[in-house]
């Protein structure tokens, strides 16, 4: 008890020293604090991003190995089977199927029926397809089946240009949901069964659906509904999940099929490639992924996380090297002190703990103004960086002319199809662990703080400290 009082009265009769000590500390710690402060913020931010938004790849076609005659001859497009299969990787964070069926419902009216759509079938009727043979006679194209196995990501349903107004979504097999305008001319309501089937002539492939809701749609708004075709006009839309379009026997026929693949990190697009290439994707396929998307999204914050662990570094070892300078030039003056203590007896632990006690002292005080002072600045600091990240984010995007900095250019390249915009504001939070983080650098500043003492206390014995002082 006696050691520890003593330090305490020790700070008190040293003041000048100690005051200088403790605005070193006190800076320290302050930087420190704004620094783990943002950082954790900014780390925890990042993985909240990586783990909504992933980063999009696409697979396309490289036309100049199609150059290529032996290549042109072997190509064959993807299937909607193995598209599905792509999808079915744990270096994904998510996938949206989509599928898109022409249709021509022959006990339904259609919006905007005209000469254009006789047009239409009778270009389909008897056309050569890929693979040499000819289409079967066709009747008029009176609408699209769009199917996808995630409503919410629709871009229409998000920015509100359809909205369901009647019902609900559809979430089971064989439901669907239509739009206003199609239910009046068809004098439809929720729960009434529709009959969809294909444009063959004489192979119809009816398949019927529920309808569980109904959508107001204003996407046609502006548009010349005079001039168009029913096929054109999006009020013939009939919207249903994509498990109920690939068991449709029309799909099979006549089907396509639209996949977005989300990685969970960009990183991971050579282990994803080689995945798919072990799954019978050819060489003619280029997998990227849109890396300038993604950084364009979580960019900011990264650099922003980036330059707050290369200041904090930059502090604690300037940091250190100051207190270290401060303690080896207190403790000269203390040569006296410690040694009429070890003259009296005291032991070297003794001494050291009692040192190491004034810098504990010292340190905690100037923890608790720290962690108050880091948390007032960490906010300002942080949206001074943000601001700063970004515009250099924005820079660097109009240098390269927005095309990805993923080393892949030209062919193949995706574009961002995301609406999501970047970080611009970041609130910071006080989190338990980035106090705990504080507490352990601050005690370890207060050891770095006593080691020259200790050093020089285990070194000399206190004849030759006491010599020294005469």
């Amino acid at each position: 008890m006696y050691i520890i009082a003593n330090a305490v009265k020790n700070i008190g009769r040293n003041k000048g020293r100690n005051i200088l000590m403790a605005i070193i500390i006190f800076a320290i710690i302050l930087t420190t604090a704004v620094s783990i402060i943002i950082n954790t913020t900014t780390s925890a931010i990042i993985a909240d991003y990586k783990s909504r938004f992933g980063s999009e790849v696409s697979i396309e076609t490289n036309f100049e190995m199609l150059q290529n005659k032996k290549v042109a001859e072997s190509y064959k497009e993807l299937t909607a089977q193995q598209q599905i299969e792509f999808g079915k990787s744990d270096l994904l964070q998510s996938v949206n199927l989509s599928a898109t069926i022409d249709i021509s419902p022959r006990k339904l009216f259609s919006l905007s029926e005209s000469e254009m759509d006789n047009f239409i079938s009778n270009f389909l009727s008897g056309a050569t397809r890929a693979d040499g043979t000819k289409n079967p006679e066709t009747v008029t194209i009176k609408g699209k089946i769009i199917a996808t196995d995630n409503p919410e990501a629709d871009n229409d349903f998000k920015k509100g240009t359809r909205k369901i107004i009647s019902g609900e979504m559809y979430k089971n097999l064989n439901e669907c949901i239509v739009s206003q305008q199609y239910a009046d001319l068809n004098s439809l309501s929720v729960g009434d069964t529709i009959e969809v089937d294909s444009y063959y002539e004489n192979d119809p492939m009816t398949h019927s659906l529920t309808i569980t809701g109904i959508y107001m749609d204003n996407t046609m708004l502006g548009s010349n509904l005079e001039v168009i075709s029913s096929m054109e006009n999006r009020n013939n839309e009939i919207l249903t999940g994509f498990d109920t379009a690939v068991n449709m026997e029309m799909f099979n026929v006549h089907g396509g099929v639209s996949v977005q693949y989300f990685l969970k990190d960009p990183t991971l697009l050579p282990a994803y490639e080689k995945e798919l290439r072990e799954k019978g994707l050819a060489d003619y396929y280029n997998v990227v992924t849109d890396e300038a998307g993604y950084k364009k999204v979580v960019g900011p914050v990264e650099g922003l996380a980036g330059v707050t662990n290369t200041f904090l570094i930059v502090v604690l070892i300037l940091g250190s090297m100051v207190l270290i300078l401060l303690s080896s030039l207190a403790i000269r003056e203390r040569k006296y002190e410690i040694g009429v203590l070890r003259a009296m007896g005291m032991k070297k632990s003794k001494v050291a703990f009692g040192l190491l006690t004034e810098m504990l002292v010292i340190t905690v005080i100037c923890l608790m103004l720290g962690l108050g002072g880091g948390l007032a600045a960490s906010q300002p600091v942080a949206d001074s960086l943000l601001t700063g990240q970004i515009e250099l984010a924005e820079e660097n995007n109009n240098t390269n002319g927005g095309v990805p900095t993923s080393g892949r250019t030209g062919l193949g390249a995706p574009t961002f199809s995301s609406d999501t915009k970047p970080l611009s504001e970041l609130q910071v939070n006080l989190s338990a662990n980035a106090i705990t983080q504080i507490i352990l650098i601050s005690l370890v500043l207060a050891g770095i703080s006593s080691v020259a003492g200790i050093m020089y206390i285990t070194k000399y014995e206190p004849i030759k400290i006491l010599s020294e002082r005469n």
